[in-house]
């Protein structure tokens, strides 16, 4: 305490006191409280009188008020530019060598970034960091003792932020501020476009319609052979005259021959309505149970003594 009070009267002598003004007041006071130790008080007076008179012999003084308040980094940074600026020779090399027993005791702050990002942007307590060389967050910054907010800002991260407390003088607290990439969203590809697969067209109807035709004209054929044996059966019957019993052997035979033509064709006409019966019936199962995209078909057979007409009506 004893060198610290000489460059006090060193900096009474330097500043001296031409008028008794408003920052002449404001000084004598800061440097009555400095003589009581009383460092905080002291600062505010000192910090007044150089916001109405700004001189080199009150930053003098402030930053030997802050060094004792815990504001090492602020004193230090003070000390460094009066021993590089200041005209007044003696106050230069007092700066200069309180600068170099203070710096030891100036904490830093160490600003780690996760992941390494190129070109961050922080800010300390809100306020954008921006510091002369040297001066690498990442190796430690010269700080006051206090608490601190570290915000980072890189491109292609969501912000990240910390908090570190810095409590104790010449130590390196180091804080680390995570960042988290910001997801790339992916362009959202519209839903492929479903593509209708053709359905097979259903063969039920064509083949029902076929066994339909198939029916109609096996029906067809079995009526015109029924007709041809019931006419040749009265054909028969008119050799004799209409009468079971034949004049002569001749017209027996004849008869006879006839008789066996009609049953012939009876026959053929039962087989043929039997095959004819199972081909509609099929074909109606057929048509019935096939998709119902298309007219029912009609099917109709008109037996004659000179033929027969089949018709089949409908889309198939």
């Amino acid at each position: 305490m004893r060198a610290g009070c000489s460059w006090i009267v060193l900096v009474v002598v330097g500043v001296g006191v031409a008028a008794a003004g408003p920052a002449d007041v404001a000084f004598k006071k800061g440097r009555d409280l400095l003589k009581k130790q009383k460092w905080a008080e002291a600062c505010e007076a000192f910090e007044e009188s150089q916001r109405l008179d700004p001189q080199n012999g009150t930053r003098f003084n402030i930053a030997q008020c802050d060094e004792h308040i815990g504001k090492v980094a602020t004193a230090l940074a003070i000390y460094r530019d009066l021993a590089a600026n200041d005209p007044k020779a003696d106050r230069r090399r007092a700066s200069a060598e309180l600068a170099d027993k203070l710096e030891p005791r100036v904490p830093r702050l160490r600003i780690q970034i996760e992941p390494d990002v190129a070109a961050p942007e922080i800010a300390l307590n809100k306020a954008p960091l921006a510091c002369a060389a040297p001066c690498d967050p990442a190796h430690g910054i010269p700080v006051d003792l206090g608490t601190y907010t570290v915000d980072v800002a890189a491109a292609g991260h969501e912000p990240g932020s910390a908090t570190a407390v810095v409590g104790e003088e010449g130590r390196t607290v180091t804080v680390t501020v995570r960042l988290t990439p910001i997801a790339k969203q992916e362009a959202k590809q519209p839903p492929p476009a479903v593509v209708a697969k053709p359905v097979p067209a259903s063969r039920r109807k064509l083949y029902g319609g076929i066994a339909l035709g198939v029916g109609a004209v096996a029906l067809g054929f079995g009526a015109y052979a029924g007709l041809d044996a019931s006419s040749k059966w009265d054909d028969a019957k008119a050799v004799c005259g209409g009468s079971t019993t034949c004049a002569s052997t001749a017209d027996a035979e004849a008869a006879n021959a006839i008789a066996a033509e009609a049953r012939s064709s009876g026959n053929l006409a039962t087989a043929f309505v039997a095959i004819g019966a199972v081909a509609v019936a099929t074909g109606v199962v057929l048509w019935v149970t096939a998709p119902r995209r298309e007219r029912a078909v009609h099917v109709g057979a008109v037996p004659s003594r000179d033929g027969m007409t089949v018709t089949l009506g409908g889309r198939f």
